[in-house]
């Protein structure tokens, strides 16, 4: 199962019980479908780069959850439904790589000898 990111954006009338009600229901939607949410970011009420619907703002929300490449494409068909929606973004979920300390180390005492 691969890990997975999807921000959605809502519209920016709704209060925080509705939001938090179609947070959830992305949730139960997700592990109804085999997978597990691993984290859910509110980012809340922000601007948007460019208008959508003649709405200047939208509430933001990112979802991590695992789950089976089928999910993704059920998640996003189901949240472009929604009328609440604005906009979907699903993106495969990369860790970054670790720095070795070794590395880390190096690098610090070039920099110092530079000078």
């Amino acid at each position: 199962m691969n890990t997975y990111e999807t921000t959605f954006i809502l519209e920016p009338g709704l209060d925080e019980n509705r939001v938090n009600e179609e947070v959830e229901r992305v949730s139960q939607w997700v592990r109804e479908a085999g997978g597990e949410v691993l984290d859910v970011q509110r980012w809340g009420k922000r601007r948007l780069a460019y208008e959508i619907n003649r709405k200047r703002d939208g509430v933001y929300t990112l979802m991590t959850y695992q789950g089976p490449s089928a999910l993704v494409k059920e998640i996003e068909r189901r949240l472009r439904l929604n009328e609440s929606v604005m906009r979907v973004l699903t993106v495969l979920h990369v860790p970054p790589d670790p720095v070795p300390e070794a590395a880390e180390t190096a690098t610090i005492s070039e920099d110092a000898s530079d000078d």
